[in-house]
C-alpha cells in the first residue's frame, strides 16, 4: 500500500531535520555576518539584533546577548544533528530508530519551550506567538510519529 505510514513518518523526520539544519545555518551565518566576517545581502535573519533589543530594557550587559545567541546556535546545531541522524538512520530495528527520533524531537522541542519562556520573560508576545505555533506543529508531528500505526509491525 502506497503511501505508507512508515514513509510518512520518515517524511516528518526529514522535514524537521531540514528545517533545523536551515535554522542553524542561517543563525550561524548571521552571527558571522554580525561579526563583520562577510556580507551576504540575501541573509537578513535579524535574530541577534532581536535578542539585543529584547533584553536592552533590562539593562543586561552586552555579553549576555552574545551568550544567549551562542546558546541558540548551539542548541539549534544539536537539534539539527540529532534530527539529521534520525532522518538518515535505518528505520529497522524500529526501537533504535525511534530512540534517535525521540532524542531529536525532545532536544528541539525543549529549545522551543526555552524560547517560549524567554519570550514571556522579556514580554515579546509577537515572537512568543510565532514560537508557540512552530512548537505546536512540531509537537503535533512528534505525537503523530508515536500514534500513527506502523504497518511493518503488523507483518
Amino acid at each position: 500500500m502506497f503511501p505508507s505510514t512508515s514513509l510518512f513518518k520518515r517524511l516528518i523526520v526529514v522535514t524537521w531535520a531540514l528545517w533545523w539544519v536551515i535554522a542553524f545555518f542561517t543563525d550561524f551565518l548571521g552571527a558571522m555576518q554580525d561579526l563583520g566576517w562577510f556580507d551576504l545581502v540575501w541573509l537578513q535573519t535579524g535574530n541577534y539584533p532581536a535578542i539585543v533589543q529584547a533584553i536592552e530594557p533590562f539593562g543586561a550587559p552586552s555579553w549576555l546577548s552574545v551568550g544567549l545567541f551562542a546558546g541558540v546556535i548551539l542548541w539549534s546545531f544539536l537539534s539539527a544533528l540529532f534530527l539529521s541522524i534520525a532522518a538518515f538512520a535505518p528505520t529497522r530495528p524500529r526501537d533504535r530508530w525511534m530512540a534517535w527520533v525521540n532524542a531529536g524531537f525532545i532536544i528541539s522541542l525543549a529549545e522551543w519551550f526555552a524560547f517560549l519562556i524567554a519570550d514571556q520573560i522579556v514580554q515579546e508576545y509577537d515572537l512568543e506567538g510565532n514560537h508557540m505555533e512552530q512548537a505546536g506543529v512540531q509537537l503535533l508531528c512528534f505525537i503523530a510519529l508515536h500514534l500513527l500505526p506502523d504497518e511493518r509491525e503488523a507483518q
